[in-house]
């Protein structure tokens, strides 16, 4: 029994999204997955595995049954990839479609000029705000719209405007002509070359010019240079209706549904690279059970060298300083970004994004190898970073006796995901996944409003010691169930769920609970309509700080989550933690840090960076190397992906037997005491018959004898039926 119906859901659709920050290596990854060759069919992987299994033999046993897996014939399979750039050019095509291809051309050149005519507020260079760079747009990329190859592709474009009109209107029927211009070859060399135009003038002023046409299609649903202009001259930044907010998703959703329809019921693998709006990610994941959202990041000065080999590469060398200062700006803004805390959606936000990530792939080094792919996965091997062979260059050692934790290749850590999607349950989690999973989970504790955060600190053998989340001490109200309503009805003077601060405290002349209604009585009285039946609590700190013109984080009421898990050993006794662990869900603040360096910890795993000077100030302020703690970024499965990789469809034990019929075989002798015993229950009153059943039942003889007894019976039956 194959079983391949069983999996058929699995295998049939898969959906990868790739997030994380610039040159963090998501652009690689899909270029991965985009290949035909199975790149995890390879000496080199052989290699690795078979130096983690001399470290540690079950974990090597592990990957050795996944490299096994994936290189099964039919078990790996290509991955059509979505460009999110691709996607947006398409809606920019749209904008500016004219059957007169030459107006075609005209449209889209005019259309960015447009975007940067310094009619707004906007303090920023972009394409179109400068007359050097509107005289390169006309020098070079409307020669490149109007030659014959562009043409081609704008021509062809024609076909797909009715198919994408529905898409917009919401019609959402599937179309094979969406799917060969999107996938075909003239529009993928027609994106590469307009974009590298773009890029050959400036990088930074391409990403911008994306930004802002992703940012008004989620904004108005469209690209219209009207509306784009009018909402510069208002400076316009946050817009509460979000009746567009999904207007890419959709048209992504539209381009799998084609991609679905002409593969005709094959197995269809996509990747999206990338997503950068964590309300597009909710889209993704509410309407595909097959969506896992991948974080993939690189060592911060890797990333860095990544960006300016990248910018060298487009012959920017003379502007590179101005080139990489903007690109990491606008990399820290986007990924800081907290646009939606007022109500703006339509920004990327790209650390909402990483919080969300089912899996999180960390690249540590770079360097060339050499393999036997072809030389398109040769170049895609390169960028990849990944030098297997040189595996004792690039792994990072945690040198702290038995306790040492080394860094798996990239490779490896994509095969593992893809084969747990395919196989859930495969293999058992690391070391590593099932306790930063209780970290995860312990947060989901947490009553704080601002933010949830878990924690969980282990001894040396990973055995989970203490586990945290930030909150309020014991005995008092966590924020999120208290309510701020109570300040206008006046329960707070007398509830003791409130400290004795709140209830009279002052800043000079004025009392806190006088600030407090003077901040109720500033917004509109029907608030209460809007908070659909729920209470609304509200965060001391920033009340606090605001009011006294200060931004302290000690006015915090909740304990963090590290401190947590480290004070339950104290408060309820346990081991040392010298020479262990501490698995965050964010890496940890100053105060934090300098607990977990007192009490001697040696490695600490998170996933989210937390802001501040942490690592510079306290983990490397030890006199030397040996005595600072080590920070790493978390590889492996997380949250729902963690349950959705390794929970298998049925048990393992089960499903080997039904794959392959292989049972315990049972001898003849086992079969006949059994039977035997049967008989005996029969017979339990009479002696003489029991003591001759186990006369004729001894020895290797016993079940022919049986055997005879039951011919005997059976014959003598027939003939008294007969008489």
């Amino acid at each position: 029994m194959g079983l391949t119906e069983f999996y058929k859901l699995r295998n049939n659709f898969i959906l990868i999204g790739l997030t994380g920050r610039m040159r963090g290596g998501a652009h690689e990854v899909g270029e991965l997955l985009n290949s035909n060759l199975n790149p995890f069919n390879h000496a080199d992987i052989d290699n690795e595995i078979k130096e983690i299994k001399e470290k540690n033999i079950n974990e090597g046993l592990k990957y050795q049954n996944l490299q096994q897996f994936i290189n099964y014939p039919e078990n790996w399979k290509s991955f059509h990839i979505i460009k999110y750039r691709n996607v947006i050019l398409l809606h920019l095509l749209h904008a500016c479609q004219n059957k007169n291809l030459d107006y075609f051309a005209n449209n889209i050149l005019d259309f960015i000029i447009g975007i940067g005519t310094p009619n707004g507020v906007f303090t920023r260079e972009r394409f179109g705000s400068t007359p050097e760079n509107m005289k390169y747009l006309q020098e070079n990329l409307l020669p490149f719209l109007k030659n014959i190859n562009s043409k081609n592709c704008l021509k062809s474009f024609d076909f797909t405007c009715s198919n994408l009109n529905d898409c917009l209107e919401g019609k959402d029927e599937e179309s094979s002509e969406i799917y060969s211009f999107f996938f075909g070859q003239h529009f993928e060399e027609f994106s590469n070359l307009f974009f590298e135009i773009l890029d050959k003038y400036s990088h930074i002023l391409r990403i911008r010019l994306l930004h802002i046409l992703a940012f008004y299609l989620r904004v108005y649903g469209r690209l219209s240079l009207i509306e784009i202009e009018n909402a510069e001259k208002i400076d316009l930044k946050f817009d509460k209706e979000l009746g567009k907010i999904y207007t890419v998703a959709k048209t992504i959703k539209f381009i799998l549904k084609s991609c679905k329809y002409n593969i005709n019921g094959q197995r269809c693998n996509v990747v999206v690279d990338s997503l950068k709006n964590s309300f597009e990610i909710n889209y993704f994941r509410e309407r595909f059970a097959g969506f896992y959202l991948v974080s993939v990041n690189k060592d911060e000065n890797l990333r860095k060298k990544d960006l300016e080999n990248k910018i060298i590469k487009f012959g920017l060398k003379e502007n590179l300083k101005k080139e990489i200062d903007s690109c990491l700006e606008l990399d820290k803004i986007e990924y800081e970004i907290n646009d939606f805390k007022n109500g703006g959606f339509a920004s990327p936000d790209i650390e909402n994004c990483i919080q969300k990530s089912d899996y999180h792939i960390y690249i540590d080094k770079e360097l060339s190898i050499k393999n036997d792919f072809s030389e398109k996965e040769q170049e895609i091997q390169l960028r990849m970073g990944i030098a297997l062979k040189q595996k004792k260059v690039i792994t990072k050692i945690i040198e702290n006796n038995k306790n040492k934790y080394t860094y798996k290749s990239m490779h490896l850590q994509l095969m593992k995901l893809i084969c747990l999607i395919k196989q859930p349950g495969i293999v058992t989690p690391s070391a590593l996944e099932r306790t930063m999973q209780v970290a995860y989970n312990a947060k989901l504790n947490s009553g704080c409003i601002s933010r949830q955060v878990g924690a969980v600190v282990t001894d040396e053998f990973y055995s989970v010691k203490g586990i945290g989340w930030n909150e309020v001490p014991e005995g008092q109200t966590p924020c999120g169930l208290r309510e701020i309503k109570d300040y206008e009805s006046g329960v707070v003077g007398t509830s003791p769920i409130y400290t004795e601060f709140e209830k009279k405290g002052k800043y000079k002349e004025v009392t806190f609970i006088d600030k407090m209604k003077e901040s109720i009585n500033s917004v509109p009285k029907n608030y209460t309509q809007d908070e659909n039946g729920r209470n609304c609590p509200y965060c001391f700190k920033s009340f606090h700080n605001a009011f006294e013109g200060k931004d302290n984080q000690v006015h915090t009421r909740s304990l963090h989550a590290e401190e947590n898990a480290m004070l339950q050993i104290t408060k309820y006794g346990g081991q040392p933690l010298k020479g262990g662990n501490l698995f965050t869900t964010a890496s940890p603040c100053e105060l934090c840090s300098k607990k977990a360096y007192q009490l001697g910890i040696k490695n600490i795993f998170f996933i989210d960076p937390y802001p501040g000077i942490s690592k510079l100030q306290v983990l490397k302020g030890g006199n030397s190397d040996k005595s600072n703690p080590s920070l790493y970024m978390y590889q492996g499965a997380i949250g729902r992906g963690y349950n959705k990789l390794y929970e298998p469809m049925m048990s393992i034990k089960d499903e080997i037997t039904l794959r392959t019929g292989i049972r315990p075989k049972e001898s003849d002798e086992n079969k006949l005491k059994s039977i035997k015993k049967l008989l005996e229950n029969k017979f339990t009153n009479e002696k003489s018959i029991r003591s001759s059943l186990d006369e004729l039942l001894e020895g290797k003889n016993g079940l022919d004898a049986l055997t005879e007894i039951i011919k005997i019976g059976v014959i003598s039956k027939i003939e008294n039926n007969k008489h």
